[in-house]
């Protein structure tokens, strides 16, 4: 999907019982999926390729309190400020697993403190930031380590932060180079 002005995937208003979002390429969008809101759950957002995105890779809003799984997903874009996770509204329940998280301009997770409530968690993930210092904005707190981000949260604890070496994001090539840091190191995820 690409070339949208908003939402290349929205699962919007929706109970998610069970809705599964797998195996996409989105290119060139405002957001790559909203999930805004999710009433219900579990949904699953599963090993999608998010890039090019002028605002975010995941929106998420509107009181949204179902349980999402976000797995094994992988986020870039060239344009400058985005974030994959940048709510906006308040979000509860949302699972991030296995992801490659990136920011240009602004921190991967750009949450500010008004907009996650409860149960959203975060492990695993290997965030890339590009154009600023921060890793992870956190109710509007901004967090420069995983150290300091873990010590605050208890977020990430098996997380990475570094450059996934992507074979050629110009052009359009997102597999991994065998040094990645996002190799090898998934917190297995049962059931999912």
């Amino acid at each position: 999907v690409t070339g949208c002005g908003d939402d290349a995937i929205e699962t919007d208003t929706v109970s998610g019982i069970n809705l599964r979002v797998w195996d996409n390429v989105l290119d060139g969008n405002f957001n790559g999926i909203s999930l805004a809101p999710v009433y219900q759950g579990p949904e699953y957002v599963l090993d999608n390729t998010i890039t090019g995105y002028t605002r975010s890779a995941f929106k998420l809003s509107l009181s949204g309190a179902g349980h999402v799984w976000i797995c094994h997903n992988t986020t870039y874009s060239d344009v400058a400020p985005t974030s994959s996770v940048w709510p906006s509204g308040p979000y509860s329940n949302v699972h991030f697993r296995d992801n490659i998280l990136s920011g240009n301009g602004a921190a991967p997770v750009k949450d500010d403190s008004d907009e996650s409530l409860t149960g959203n968690d975060f492990d695993g993930d290997l965030l890339y930031a590009t154009g600023t210092s921060a890793l992870f904005r956190w109710k509007g707190n901004d967090y420069t380590s995983l150290t300091a981000l873990r010590a605050a949260t208890g977020f990430e604890t098996n997380g990475r932060a570094g450059d996934p070496l992507f074979v050629s994001p110009a052009g359009g090539d997102f597999a991994l180079q065998s040094a990645s840091p996002a190799l090898g190191t998934a917190v297995p995820i049962p059931g999912v």
